[in-house]
């Protein structure tokens, strides 16, 4: 009977040895699977054509596309050395001086005052790049608000067009050369109560840095904002036509990153037109198309924006055809920023949130009958925020905060009727 129970203890103990041998291979492979894309990461950065990462831990290195040797630059707004002299030059070109921009500068004063004749309560914002009005909205902040335009049922890019005639002044623009504005977009959201129509502005059939403008109408046909970006005071009969080369403009952007550009550029002809020119293949193609640049009102280069594809970052660069010179760049890569977490009444649909906490879509069907939707129940939604645009960077939590006031928004209940407080 001993023996028996010896043995008994003893199978019972090589049993619980190997148990634990086993928890512990399963734990080694587990914290093995975990661990090996941090052990056999690859480095994205270093020499030439890599980018910028973040001091290495423990031996893992994690990439960032921040890289503070090439932030994001315009020539317009720069003060670098040789700026100066390279304005002066190009004005000289397009038979333009410094007064004459002044003078243009003046004409949009004069067509602001004209617009808040028409419409008192008008707001004008000017961009800080070619300084021109980029914002044209009424006081939204009003009782009663002053749209910029009546109802109206004509078409919504002629509607623009003829507001932008309007106030020709303000733009910068001729009757003609708003004709010639291309549509490029006209349209409604899905319920009708705000539509958009977009407009692009062309030289010789060579599209404009940011040359558009941009409404928003109401659902009667009312505009409510217009965004200008439109390159005022140029003449195309005037606006030079050399482009010179792709390739020297591809070198020039190339060095301004630091680039290595591997062997000849050779071209792909096969995916190259007459504006837009592909060396290589594939998806790590460089590309270069052709672009007029607006230095300032009255003057407008022809430039190449040039595309360079790296390891971790993806730069736009913008070089003028003629001298080398780089008017503009920037690092089209964006690090995802802090994860928050919220809850919401979710539908798991498209946008992952429902109509109300207690939806009723597309009912009811009789609102006679006083239909009640069910109270669904709340879910959390984790995201990861930052838009990458400029005024919604922050989105709606700031990193490290854990309440609802942001830049986006702050809601309350205001008890006393006193508006702030």
């Amino acid at each position: 009977m001993r023996k028996s129970v010896g043995s008994q203890k003893l199978q019972s103990g090589t049993g619980t040895r190997l148990g634990v041998l086993a928890c512990l291979l399963v734990l080694g492979i587990i914290t093995a699977v975990i661990a090996s894309p941090y052990l056999f990461s690859s480095s994205a950065a270093g020499g030439a054509g890599g980018r910028g990462s973040d001091d290495t831990t423990g031996g893992v290195e994690r990439t960032s596309s921040h890289d503070p040797r090439f932030p994001n630059y315009d020539i317009r707004t720069g003060k670098e050395e040789g700026t100066a002299e390279f304005f002066v030059n190009k004005r000289a070109r397009a038979s333009k001086s410094a007064s004459d921009v002044a003078d243009m500068r003046d004409e949009f004063v004069r067509g602001e005052n004209e617009l808040k004749a028409r419409i008192p309560h008008a707001k004008v914002e000017y961009n800080d790049d070619i300084r021109i009005p980029e914002v044209i909205t009424p006081d939204v902040m009003r009782s009663r608000i002053e749209f910029l335009t009546p109802p109206s049922t004509g078409k919504r890019s002629e509607i623009l067009r003829d507001f932008l005639k309007d106030n020709s002044t303000l733009i910068g623009m001729r009757s003609s050369q708003l004709d010639a504005l291309k549509v490029t977009a006209d349209y409604k959201n899905p319920d009708g109560n705000i539509s958009y129509s977009h407009l692009e502005q062309r030289i010789n059939n060579i599209p404009v840095f940011r040359g558009e403008v941009k409404a928003g109408f109401t659902r009667d046909g009312r505009i409510i904002r217009v965004i200008n970006n439109l390159a005022p005071g140029l003449e195309n009969a005037t606006v030079s036509q050399n482009f010179g080369d792709a390739g020297d403009a591809v070198r020039s952007a190339a060095t301004n990153i630091d680039h290595a550009l591997k062997g000849n550029l050779v071209v792909n002809e096969a995916a190259s037109s007459a504006d837009r020119v592909v060396f290589g293949d594939g998806d790590w193609a460089t590309t270069a198309e052709k672009m007029y640049f607006p230095l300032e009102p009255g003057v407008a280069v022809p430039s190449w924006r040039v595309l360079i594809w790296q390891p971790v970052n993806a730069y736009y660069v913008i070089v003028d055809a003629e001298s080398g010179t780089v008017l503009w760049r920037k690092n089209i890569t964006q690090d995802q920023a802090q994860s928050a977490t919220y809850q919401v009444y979710n539908s798991n649909g498209y946008v992952n949130v429902a109509d109300s906490p207690a939806p009723l879509s597309p009912g009811p069907l009789d609102p006679t009958l006083g239909t009640q939707g069910v109270l669904g129940t709340r879910t959390n939604v984790t995201t990861v925020k930052g838009t990458g645009t400029s005024f919604n960077d922050n989105g709606w939590i700031t990193d490290g905060g854990n309440t609802t006031d942001g830049n986006a928004v702050e809601a309350g209940i205001d008890r006393d009727g006193i508006n702030g407080s």
